[in-house]
């Protein structure tokens, strides 16, 4: 399977990268919006496309079979940025995939996503109406929603829930806020991992870091 991997040069999105990589069954394609990202994948044998969320992509996802979404404007970019990426930038991703015939798609959420959110309020709006055009759209969607996100080394260990809302005291797992957390590493695996759960097509969880072994917890839905 040929996946595209859109925001490649993110922390998250490298690893996923990597993964596919050492996959005996899938093919990286890196999109980058910069050439001077180019040489990181040279680096280690994986194609890249130049390619913008401002702009149409059609050209970049032409060819591929599956779609990473693990793009972000970013922690130090205004409203108008997140909305240009996270929410419209994402749903020209999901148009491109339908037109170029790339059913799988994979997107890279968050937990308390909000329509009408308050809190962190663009970004998280943002990402909520991308998630909601994905899920009316006639791909074969999954939607991952990590916690706050570290770079911990990832134990392969985690918690998965279809409650994605766990604001408060505790959360629906009963953790305290603190520790609704992800590594990197086991956000990485699991993103690509649902490439071949067919179980997780038309679903939208929560993972976090808990005690299941990932391919339990993934193939539990």
């Amino acid at each position: 399977m040929k996946v595209i991997v859109i925001g490649a040069n993110g922390k998250t999105a490298t690893r996923v990268v990597e993964l596919l990589k050492a996959s005996d069954t899938h093919e990286p394609l890196a999109m980058i919006r910069n050439l001077d990202h180019r040489p990181k994948f040279d680096a280690i044998g994986v194609a890249t496309v130049l390619a913008d969320l401002e702009y149409p992509i059609d050209h970049a996802i032409n060819g591929c079979d599956a779609v990473i979404f693990a793009a972000g404007s970013g922690s130090k970019t205004g409203k108008d940025k997140t909305v240009l990426v996270d929410h419209i930038g994402a749903i020209r991703s999901m148009v491109a995939a339908q037109v170029q015939g790339a059913t799988r798609y994979i997107m890279l959420s968050s937990i308390n996503v909000d329509e009408n959110s308050s809190y962190f309020g663009h970004y998280l709006k943002a990402k909520a109406l991308a998630d909601r055009h994905l899920m009316e759209t006639d791909l074969d969607w999954t939607i991952i929603c990590p916690g706050d996100l570290r770079d911990d080394d990832g134990n392969g260990l985690v918690s998965v829930s279809q409650e994605t809302h766990m604001e408060g005291v505790l959360g629906a797992l009963d953790r305290p806020v603190a520790e609704l957390i992800t590594t990197r590493d086991n956000l990485a695996s699991a993103l690509v991992a649902c490439l071949d759960l067919n179980n997780t097509i038309g679903k939208r969880f929560s993972l976090l870091e808990g005690e299941t072994p990932m391919s339990e917890a993934l193939g539990a839905f």
